[in-house]
């Protein structure tokens, strides 16, 4: 009742003197200070100011000396005249002035010396964590019991940016990326509600990958449009199901593609190239469908008693019976292939370790220094050696070309020293026709130099066997061998229309005739010569088969 009476007689006379004082005192300090941070409505103190102050609030009680009143107001002593109050209450704390500004609004921290005058920091005010009426930040959230948090209070939930809000705190949106707006249109509502930049950034990875997979098959001008045209099916597929997973449904919904056939144009019975549905897949259906009436034609005709009931049963064990059939079938045939496949990939891999090796054994063979000179990296030969090594095979063939023809083959001795004698004689022939032909441009490169003595040898070689067959071709035997093809030519009247022509006929076959002979002649004699040359030296070496084929392939 006494709390009543007091609501309606006016505030609390404690209070009222409280603020006057407060209201002087800060007067005072701002005119003595030279500079007056207070406005209309508002009033820069510090809390240490408020709390010096306070004659009679709640901190200021509990000092263990008490310079002033207790904590209860004594209105009949201090108002003799206004008996009719309120009962002894608590007193109140002067009242801080209200301000519009709050630490958020400046962007600074609570009691910062920006707004304050000297040394002093700027005072703190009541609300003070809460914005004003143009503050960018939005109110904190609320505590447990609903009231307003206060300074030191951790409210339920922490602040964001956004354009909208959702329960009083504000929501970080995320934009459609450019290059994806057409594509990601039927989603533009969704995409919004992410609200973490990492995820933005990869779920448009993941949308960029698949819009790359479809310019391979439609197009980059198609593919944008059918990413779309697949969204906007997905989502009517959802119903009155609501996507709440954007991320989710994504990857596993929106994203992939459905092919209903073997088509790889269609998804979800679509063309994805002209939006049209997919022939293919009405082909598959209507197989199913002929399938089914085969079946149930098939069911009547063995079951024409039996209630609609039993039949449409039957149907459907048998059309399960027939998919379980054609998918074994299906099942069995891809084994195959893989088989196939496995088989061919397993010879695939045995000629690629195969060229592998090879490629080994020749890298192996090009690092082997040579043979003759040891240089590094010759393959076992290098180009000097093997200039050399060629020059004296032309020379043997040289020297074997005058030995067969000037000594009997049968005396061993004469052909030994008539060998070793031609030999010396070829090589200084070849010494000295290389000493002319330098100039002072030749090269003193040794591979150059080698070569140009094979060359040497080789022309020698060609010279004399020229000369070889020249000297057998007037031979008896090629003289005989001539004359018989001239009179076998001659006799051949029905060959040749007039007798001019047959005698050139007769003398080409004689001249054919003397050359043949006298390259056979050549040959008997090179070969009596070798075998002249084996007995010289006695039985050849036995090499085995494996240093046979390893020099031959060399």
């Amino acid at each position: 009742m006494a709390e009543t009476e007091t609501a309606g007689q006016g505030p609390c006379s404690r209070c009222t003197e409280a603020e006057a004082e407060n209201e002087t005192e800060t007067e005072a300090e701002s005119e003595a200070a030279g500079m007056a941070l207070s406005g209309d409505g508002w009033a820069q103190e510090s809390l240490e100011d408020v709390l010096l102050t306070a004659d009679a609030c709640a901190f200021g009680d509990q000092t263990t000396e008490r310079s002033v009143n207790p904590q209860v107001s004594r209105a009949s002593e201090m108002q003799p005249d206004k008996a009719v109050c309120a009962d002894l209450h608590t007193a109140h704390a002067p009242v801080v002035a209200l301000s519009g500004f709050a630490a958020g609004d400046r962007k600074v921290f609570s009691g910062s010396a920006v707004e304050g005058r000297g040394r002093r920091r700027g005072r703190a005010y009541a609300g003070e964590d809460s914005a004003g009426a143009d503050s960018f930040w939005p109110r904190t959230g609320r505590t447990e019991t609903g009231a307003d948090p206060l300074r030191g209070d951790k409210p339920e939930k922490l602040p964001g940016r956004s354009t909208g809000t959702n329960g009083g705190r504000l929501l970080r949106t995320a934009a459609v990326p450019q290059d994806l707006a057409e594509a990601l249109a039927p989603v533009a509502h969704l995409w919004t509600g992410l609200t973490r930049l990492s995820t933005v950034k990869w779920l448009a990875k993941a949308v960029r990958a698949e819009l790359l997979r479809l310019s391979g098959i439609v197009g980059p001008e198609l593919a944008l449009r059918a990413l779309a045209a697949r969204l906007t099916r997905r989502l009517d597929r959802q119903g009155p199901h609501a996507v709440r997973q954007l991320v989710g449904w994504l990857l596993h919904r929106g994203l992939p593609q459905r092919s209903g056939c073997w088509s790889f144009l269609c998804d979800d019975g679509y063309r994805m190239d002209t939006g049209d549905p997919c022939e293919s897949c009405a082909c598959l259906i209507d197989d199913r469908r002929s399938m089914r009436r085969s079946i149930a034609a098939t069911v009547d005709v063995q079951l024409g008693t039996a209630s609609p009931r039993l039949r449409l049963a039957e149907v459907e064990r048998r059309l399960r019976e027939a998919h379980h059939a054609k998918a074994a079938a299906g099942q069995a045939l891809r084994r195959e292939r893989d088989t196939q496949n496995q088989a061919q990939d397993q010879k695939q891999d045995q000629d690629l370790r195969r060229r592998q090796e090879l490629a080994a054994a020749e890298a192996a063979h090009a690092a082997m220094a040579c043979r003759e000179c040891g240089l590094p990296d010759a393959a076992g030969e290098c180009p000097v050696c093997a200039f050399r090594k060629r020059t004296d095979d032309l020379i043997g063939q040289a020297v074997d070309l005058v030995v067969a023809l000037r000594v009997d083959s049968l005396d061993l001795r004469a052909v030994a020293e008539m060998t070793s004698q031609v030999e010396q004689d070829t090589r200084t022939v070849i010494e000295h026709a290389h000493a002319r032909a330098q100039t002072s441009d030749s090269s003193a490169d040794p591979g150059v130099r080698a070569h140009e003595v094979q060359q040497l040898a080789a022309k020698l070689l060609h010279q004399r066997q020229c000369q070889a067959l020249q000297r057998l071709a007037e031979s008896e035997p090629a003289r005989e061998a001539a004359d018989r093809a001239y009179q076998a030519v001659l006799g051949r009247t029905h060959w040749h229309a007039t007798a001019g022509t047959r005698r050139e006929a007769a003398e080409k076959a004689a001249v054919s005739a003397r050359h043949r002979v006298a390259r056979e002649l050549l040959k008997e004699f090179l070969a009596d010569l070798a075998l002249a040359r084996a007995n010289l030296a006695g039985p050849p070496k036995r090499v085995p088969w494996r240093e046979r084929l390893a020099e031959l392939a060399r």
